[in-house]
């Protein structure tokens, strides 16, 4: 037979073996979807079937993460779920593929990075200093009550220009009404069973509850247009953008994807610090080492400065690497594809599982151990490394994110000592739309630095 003949004989039209599909993966998905896929992929290999809010077909293999993520864009259809569409509304840029998803990250992503964050640090600093300044020496604390305190406030000042506390209240308690909403457990059931009904009771109240936040961000969003786009908050920089033909985006889209920036941006803030705070407390090693690197600085130093960084930068990707906020990054066949020997048929849910490629042992020796040394002189590509997503739909907020946790954390220890109050291993839970550490992470303030 030719080599030819061999390679179509191992071609297989249909979806790759799994598990059953029970729904009791669902559950095990909503529980603990880290150790879930890892356990899979360790079973059934490279390529598998699985349930999880849809069936799809997960992998954490490089080259077909690349596969998946270099996609061309009309690959790829749009996500019509009803339970995403309530959350994050029908207008919000992460249902949307093809063409109308480059168009609306063209105009929104540019406000979200490089020079556009400069002048966004002192809010983060003050933002820190007001969540974790009150603290006295001895008294111990749960890490994400101050990191949600923290979060919120850094969204509300940075990207929706809430300069006051009048204002930054009536979001905090709106975003905070609203993450109760969908982190409801029969909210997240029905939505995961793609009910599309409004009756149900948990669907009825989270749309008055949506409804509030929307009527915050129209107030925010026309405050925005008077003060015009010389004013730092990106809401400003947004409402004042065009589309190439010249026109503004509609209301409603910014709504959508401002409530999705509140979302994932808060959540992704919240885990990702109270990992952080765990590992360098847990491991006292990695936190002289950075105490070491920001020590000549000092607390009040050039933002630019910490940017610069390199331990600072790989403690950062490290907690980012071990603990992704989104475990698994999912698409929709617009068109058949060819992943690994399997021809998946158009209408199929693909997916690039961070959680399983995060702990591929030929990428990262020794996966579970925290290790921010192996970022230091190593570039991952981007189907190694999936921290914030990949391809067309790469996290918009990702470099607000790093510029977030950088300036926090270097704010924190750069003022403070602490003690780690959890003992052994970590567990995690569900919180909202995200997998938390289980007891939020308990510190003791040992006491202030002399400044």
């Amino acid at each position: 037979m030719s080599e030819a003949a061999i390679a179509s004989s191992a071609v297989i039209a249909g979806l790759p073996p799994g598990p059953p599909l029970r729904p009791l993966q669902l559950y095990r998905y909503m529980r603990n979807p880290y150790s879930m896929l890892r356990g899979y992929a360790r079973e059934y290999g490279n390529l598998f079937t699985v349930q999880t809010v849809r069936v799809c077909v997960m992998t954490g293999r490089p080259d077909l993460v690349r596969r998946i993520i270099g996609a061309p864009i009309d690959q790829y259809g749009s996500r019509n779920e009803p339970g995403a569409a309530r959350v994050f509304g029908k207008r919000a840029f992460t249902l949307l593929s093809g063409r109308p998803l480059r168009r609306e990250r063209r105009l929104i992503v540019p406000h979200f990075q490089g020079e556009a964050l400069t002048a966004l640090g002192g809010m983060i600093r003050d933002a820190t200093l007001e969540a974790f300044g009150n603290l006295q020496p001895g008294e111990s604390f749960v890490v994400r009550e101050r990191a949600l305190d923290v979060a919120l406030d850094v969204i509300l000042r940075t990207v929706l220009g809430a300069d006051t506390p009048e204002r930054r209240a009536a979001f905090r308690d709106a975003v905070r009404a609203l993450t109760k909403g969908y982190g409801n457990p029969a909210f997240l059931m029905l939505a995961a069973m793609q009910i599309k009904q409004d009756w149900p009771p948990p669907f009825r109240r989270f749309t008055a509850i949506r409804r509030r936040l929307e009527n915050l961000l129209q107030d925010a969003m026309d405050r925005a247009r008077r003060e015009g786009p010389a004013k730092a908050a990106i809401l400003n920089r947004v409402v004042a953008a065009r589309y190439e033909d010249g026109t503004p985006m509609p209301d409603e889209a910014i709504r959508d994807n401002m409530i999705t920036t509140l979302i994932a941006g808060h959540e992704t803030s919240v885990v990702s610090l109270s990992w952080a705070l765990y590992w360098l407390h847990r491991d006292r090693r990695c936190l002289e080492l950075l105490l070491d690197e920001l020590r000549p600085l000092g607390p009040d130093a050039d933002l630019a400065a910490w940017m610069r960084l390199p331990y600072l930068d790989a403690v950062v990707k490290e907690v980012l690497r071990l603990w992704p906020v989104v475990t698994d990054i999912n698409r929709v066949l617009a068109q058949p594809m060819q992943l690994d020997r399997y021809v998946l048929p158009a209408g199929t849910t693909i997916a690039a599982s961070s959680a399983i490629l995060h702990y591929d042992p030929d990428l990262y020796p020794d996966p579970d151990t925290f290790r921010p040394e192996r970022f230091i002189g190593r570039r991952f590509g981007p189907h190694e490394y999936l921290a914030f997503g990949g391809g067309e739909r790469m996290c918009p907020g990702s470099h607000l994110a790093v510029f977030e946790l950088k300036i926090v954390l270097a704010t924190l220890l750069t003022r403070y000592r602490y003690t780690l109050l959890d003992e052994g291993p970590m567990t995690v839970r569900r919180v909202g739309g995200a997998m938390m550490p289980a007891t939020g992470i308990r510190l003791r303030l040992d006491g202030t630095l002399q400044q």
